[in-house]
């Protein structure tokens, strides 16, 4: 056998994805090492593509002198994260079956009424739970960041529409068998919808570690900050004073911030992108 001959169109959409790879590592690299860089060493000329003397001086003492403790935040957002996740998934992906397999009155419109949240701005809610959580004196706590986002309306629409594609001949069939509704869910249902339980998991931790504007109202002490909170307050409240920017401390604590979110799509790498396969094929 010859070897292969690259056509143009490949040779150019080569060229391209290394071009696109290029673009979006590059920076991430250079977020890694400055993280690991003493002070002087990151604003020297020309700049240095390795560290010299690798440090964690910028982990350690870094956010700190701000008054934060990077340690302590990056347990809060990882509590409110994985909270509001497995919360989204658990209640989700039974409103998704019942909606999708069951029959009941007034299915369809209490469907419609959960999209409509869905569909109002969030930023119309924030008067509404602010009212409740200071009613309920829950005000700079993280269960008040948890509450309002434990169930999730794009969730249900997405569980419901994948769950939807299962053949109802499963369901019957179990059905006739003697199995229960709840049997059905975690016999059947659960192992045919792991892809989409993996891509639900990641839109929701990520919405959840990303969430900035509810904690920033409903969080006073630096104590209960989460990560997006923290990082904003070292970045543009702590240097009000006029004092250099310190760029290893922001590249070290934004490395933090962006690393269980890359351990997370890592794990579920694989059911993530078998949703995609399995979408577009017609059940």
């Amino acid at each position: 056998m010859g070897a292969y001959k690259w056509t143009k169109r490949e040779i150019i959409a080569h060229i391209l994805m290394i071009i696109v790879d290029l673009i979006v590592l590059v920076p991430i690299y250079f977020l890694v090492i400055t993280a690991f860089k003493p002070y002087n060493e990151i604003i020297s000329i020309p700049p240095t593509f390795w560290p010299q003397k690798i440090t964690l001086e910028n982990f350690l003492s870094f956010a700190s002198l701000r008054g934060i403790n990077l340690a302590r935040v990056l347990v809060n957002s990882l509590v409110v994260s994985i909270t509001v996740t497995l919360g989204t998934i658990f209640f989700s992906t039974l409103a998704g079956y019942a909606f999708a397999m069951l029959r009941f009155k007034f299915k369809e419109q209490i469907f419609i009424a959960i999209l409509t949240k869905y569909m109002i701005p969030s930023v119309t809610l924030l008067i509404p739970w602010y009212w409740i959580m200071r009613t309920l004196k829950l005000v700079d706590t993280l269960i008040a960041v948890i509450i309002p986002n434990i169930i999730g309306a794009w969730t249900i629409y997405f569980m419901r529409s994948y769950i939807s594609q299962i053949p109802r001949d499963y369901v019957e069939s179990a059905r006739i068998d003697g199995a229960n509704e709840l049997e059905i869910f975690i016999h059947i249902i659960i192992p045919l919808i792991k892809p989409a339980i993996a891509v639900a998991t990641i839109v929701n931790f990520l919405w959840s570690w990303n969430y900035f504007l509810w904690p920033l109202i409903i969080l006073n002490s630096r104590e209960n900050f989460t990560m997006p909170i923290a990082i904003a307050y070292i970045r543009y409240i702590g240097y009000g004073g006029g004092e250099l920017l310190n760029y290893g401390g922001i590249a070290a604590s934004s490395l933090l911030y962006a690393l269980p979110i890359l351990i997370l799509y890592a794990w579920l790498q694989k059911l993530f992108i078998e949703s995609f396969i399995m979408a577009g094929i017609k059940r």
